[in-house]
């Protein structure tokens, strides 16, 4: 007798092929769509069709190479290896276009967290002269001992599972200073406000954004209309908002009117395309 054939996915109903998409998410922040693909045995195209729908539902969102599990409280806040393997493409983007607003000799403040690691890196290809002073180990590891960079980095206590240096002594130290730009991280934004979920983390940027001349958030689409438990700041006092292509034209309408300049940042390949 022959043995009885596993069932396909391609032979599932689709909602029986979204249950299954939506259990991977339980349990996880961000998938791809090749990786749903293989798992589930069944095309991309297939799978881009479920997570679209899913993200019309409001259930994930989606990045250019697959989703990412929406937030659902306050307090949520995303293990930082995971966020560094988290839409690369969008927040390389988005650290690619925050670049083009650099001039030289400006001083700059670099906020913490991932997207701001991928500016970094983009930064070190960059030849103007700069004076970065950042509150992350990470940055500085990268800048560090670049010809072109004068690294200043506030003392403070590292933050357990990240990379960012707290406390008074980096707050007193970011009081002292005047910088030209700020470019700032945040966990959560909505049209009120940005916010985050570590209130040490919150004064510390409170005080950069006191001490710069102009505040840029970067910020991938999929951190969009949602809040964290801390306010860092009234949308007001943000200049520029720099996000990705996964930000939807009501969104982009909506924060482009409680923001002096929002800007969508294409996809690094779709910009090397065009330079080719």
């Amino acid at each position: 007798m022959a043995e009885t054939e596993t069932p396909q996915s391609e032979d599932f109903l689709p909602a029986e092929r979204r249950e299954k998409i939506m259990e991977w998410f339980s349990s996880n922040q961000v998938a791809s769509s090749q990786d749903l693909a293989k798992r589930l045995n069944t095309s991309i195209s297939t799978i881009r069709r479920d997570l679209d729908f899913l993200a019309s539902q409001g259930v994930v969102r989606r990045t250019h190479g697959g989703a990412v599990r929406v937030r659902r409280n306050t307090t949520f806040e995303q293990l930082v290896d995971e966020a560094r393997q988290t839409a690369v493409e969008e927040k390389r983007a988005i650290a690619v276009a925050a670049a083009k607003l650099l001039q030289p000799e400006q001083s700059i403040f670099i906020d913490s967290r991932s997207t701001l690691h991928q500016f970094a890196y983009v930064i070190t290809e960059l030849t103007i002269p700069l004076t970065v002073v950042t509150n992350d180990v990470h940055v500085a590891d990268v800048l560090v001992n670049k010809d072109h960079i004068k690294l200043v980095v506030p003392g403070g206590i590292c933050r357990p599972g990240a990379y960012s240096l707290l406390g008074e002594t980096a707050i007193n130290f970011v009081r002292e200073l005047r910088c030209d730009h700020l470019f700032l991280s945040s966990q959560a934004v909505d049209t009120e406000c940005a916010s985050d979920t570590s209130l040490e983390l919150v004064q510390l940027q409170r005080a950069m954004i006191d001490a710069s001349v102009e505040t840029t958030l970067l910020i991938d689409s999929s951190r969009f209309g949602s809040r964290a438990i801390y306010r860092t700041t009234p949308i007001e006092r943000i200049n520029r908002i720099i996000t990705d292509e996964g930000l939807n034209a009501e969104e982009r309408v909506r924060y482009a009117s409680v923001v002096a300049d929002l800007i969508i940042a294409p996809y690094v390949d779709e910009l090397q395309e065009e330079s080719e």
